[in-house]
């Protein structure tokens, strides 16, 4: 470590209220602004064994000091004095070295308060997803969500990273005009970073704080909430200042370019369409002319992207989601947003797939839904309702949307396992039996005990505590081991980025041929049929096309950290958890003492088909399936499941509100 970083070090140690994570009580890491930027970068360990080798962390108290704090626990008060007086942020290599720190703020602080980054949960606060817990967590509805943990945490990471934004952003500001051309990129940067944590701070809250600079003192002692409609706006004007500044291609992969910044405010332009069109936080608030507004905003930007970046498919659908996958050329150009990780000299990995395992390999604390399956249309592109789908309860998951098989594991599939080393094998997903057929790496079958089924830790697989169904998007390779995987976590791709075009002219009721080129482009790549080949009604008919995109949305971008704010802009909360979560067929005459275990699927009678309500109303144009006519003769849970419409939003945390009183709360959640 240079003698440079060692004197902002010191300096650092008088500096107070930096970084302060919003909640009563919290770590505050005064290093966290220049030395994850080694970290994100993969050499952090290097930066950490300088520290401790040299003892700089002798006195812990001001280095990890655990205190409770005002107001402004979630915003930087005041960046550290003596470390911006020293000018550190007016060359490229220290604003690079900021910059990086901001990057590092993409994977949600997963490796200090959890191990998994806390967006990759937001997909099973829906009746697609759920967690492990029958009848009580976020998604089902009925837990305290102004004292929750999670709600909590997510606010404070957030802020945090807003605030590290700031700190780079303020400190180079002195100096922006004698900066050169590869430093203002790197600003432009962090300015669309700052934006994707905002986007994701007012799709969850709604109004919020907010700040485009380090908080001052004052400015604490009167925080209060921006609407959310001056937020977006605010934010789409600095995309549009970043995008002018960043190139098409960044010089190293990862980094953010034009196409994530209008990606991003094609993104959140899209999200305030629905918002103003559909109905916004509990009361449902409208505002028909900003709806359009934003629209033409999401739909232009995308096609931007579409037609300017180079940016493509990749070729290979399952590649997106694997390590050996995403180092593909191909797969590049579609990626363009991600949290990075990586296997090589300084090992930085991730665990999200260790707890979305089976128990034959390793823990599993989260599951698909028979209302996701169900979302998945048959091979010759019909939903499996309608006449001439070929959809056969017996065999429920044949001749499927490919993306069904590469985003969810179903009966009897095949389980690729890696624990480590040589230790690699393949098995069946059995649901009904307490053995299950397996082959070690050099193919040699025999049969062992399905743990899913059967023993010590059963209750937690995906039969007893799921509905009969794992991902295996993220979670089918054997190029490394399951514990640990080193893939990058995606955040925005190019898929996304035709589907938020496409929706967004649907919206404002433009039918014309690029939005249909759009969706079958994403289509095509599984082989899916082009959508007016299978229903020329759907030409200039705003509903159908609405509900094909919102189709294609779903299936293809599938526990992405997406479908949670889909269904609060799509406002389909209460359809949605109208019944509890369904899953496999329960099978009749299981006899342990004789070893009989039918399968279920094999007794599924032909009136086992979901009802998707009547032709053109929400739960049609929106293929929410139903269960209730034959749900007795399904696995279920989450029998309490419920909606409220102030779940469109999240209450600010307690923890906030007690230190800031006046801070109004959401509706719903009470004064």
């Amino acid at each position: 470590m240079s003698q440079k970083y060692v004197e902002i070090w010191e300096a650092s140690k008088s500096s107070r209220n930096v970084l302060n994570i919003g909640i009563c009580w919290q770590l505050k890491v005064y290093t966290w602004i220049f030395l994850i930027g080694f970290g994100y970068l993969g050499v952090l360990n290097t930066a950490i064994k300088y520290i401790f080798n040299n003892k700089v962390l002798a006195s812990g108290a001001l280095i990890l000091s655990l205190g409770i704090v005002g107001c402004s626990d979630y915003l930087d008060k005041e960046p550290m004095s003596e470390y911006l007086s020293s000018n550190f942020y007016n060359n490229d290599g220290a604003i690079a070295q900021g910059a990086n720190g901001c990057y590092q703020r993409l994977l949600m602080d997963h490796s200090n308060t959890s191990s998994i980054p806390y967006c990759i949960l937001w997909d099973m606060y829906t009746p697609y997803g759920i967690e492990r817990a029958d009848n009580s967590s976020i998604g089902v509805g009925n837990i305290e969500l102004r004292t929750n943990f999670t709600v909590e945490q997510t606010w404070a990471i957030l802020y945090t990273s807003v605030a590290r934004c700031n700190s780079v952003l303020d400190g180079a500001k002195p100096f922006y005009n004698e900066l050169s051309d590869k430093a203002k990129i790197y600003l432009a940067e962090i300015q669309v970073l700052r934006s994707h944590y905002y986007i994701q701070l007012v799709s969850l809250w709604g109004d919020i704080p907010y700040f485009t600079s380090a908080v001052t003192e004052e400015q604490t002692k009167q925080v209060s909430r921006t609407p959310w409609k001056e937020v977006v706006d605010d934010i789409l004007k600095t995309l549009d200042e970043a995008a002018d500044i960043l190139p098409w291609t960044a010089a190293n992969y990862g980094r953010v370019d034009k196409s994530v910044a209008l990606g991003l405010k094609a993104r959140l332009a899209l999200y305030a369409g629905s918002w103003c069109k559909f109905g916004f936080g509990m009361d449902g608030e409208k505002d028909q002319a900003k709806a359009t507004e934003y629209f033409k905003i999401a739909a232009a930007a995308s096609k931007k992207v579409i037609d300017e970046s180079g940016r493509d498919l990749a070729t290979n659908y399952a590649d997106l989601f694997t390590r050996t996958g995403q180092l593909k050329e191909d797969v590049k150009k579609e990626t363009m947003l991600f949290m990075m990780f990586s296997n090589q000299i300084h090992s930085f990995t991730q665990y999200m797939s260790l707890g979305e395992q089976v128990r034959m390999i390793g823990q599993s604390g989260r599951f698909p839904t028979q209302q996701l399956v169900d979302t998945y249309e048959m091979k010759n592109g019909k939903r499996i309702d309608e006449t001439g789908s070929g959809y056969d309860p017996k065999k429920p998951f044949d001749s499927r949307d490919p993306r069904l098989k590469e985003t969810v594991y179903t009966h009897h599939d095949v389980i690729i396992g890696n624990t480590g080393g040589d230790n690699k094998m393949k098995f069946l997903m059995e649901v009904y039996n307490p053995q299950t057929t397996s082959w070690d790496k050099d193919g040699n079958e025999k049969l062992v005990a399905n743990l899913d089924y059967a023993g010590a830790v059963a209750q937690y697989g995906y039969v007893s505590s799921g509905v009969g169904f794992a991902w295996k998007k993220y979670n089918h390779f054997d190029d490394e081991a399951n514990a640990n995987p080193s893939y990058n976590i995606l955040i925005m791709r190019f898929a996304e980025i035709l589907l938020t075009y496409a929706e967004a002219k649907i919206e404002l009721n433009e039918l014309d041929a690029t939005v249909v080129n759009a969706i079958d482009r994403v289509r095509a790549r599984v082989d899916m049929p082009g959508i007016l080949s299978v229903d020329p009604t759907r030409e200039n008919d705003q509903l159908k096309m609405r509900q094909i995109v919102r189709r294609e949305r779903k299936v293809e971008l599938a526990k992405e950290a997406l479908m949670l704010f889909d269904m609060r802009r799509w406002r389909t909360g209460d359809i949605q958890n109208a019944e509890p979560t369904y899953g496999y067929p329960k099978a009749t005459g299981v006899d342990p003492t004789t070893g009989k275990y039918p399968d279920g699927y094999e007794q599924a009678t032909p009136d086992m088909v979901p009802s998707y309500g009547a032709s053109g109303s929400d739960r049609d144009i929106n293929d929410i399936a139903s269960y209730a006519a034959y749900g007795d003769k399904l696995r279920s849970r989450d029998k309490g499941r419920s909606w409220n419409n102030r779940h469109y939003l999240w209450p600010i945390p307690q923890t906030e509100r007690n230190k800031c009183p006046w801070l109004e709360q959401n509706k719903g959640y009470g004064e």
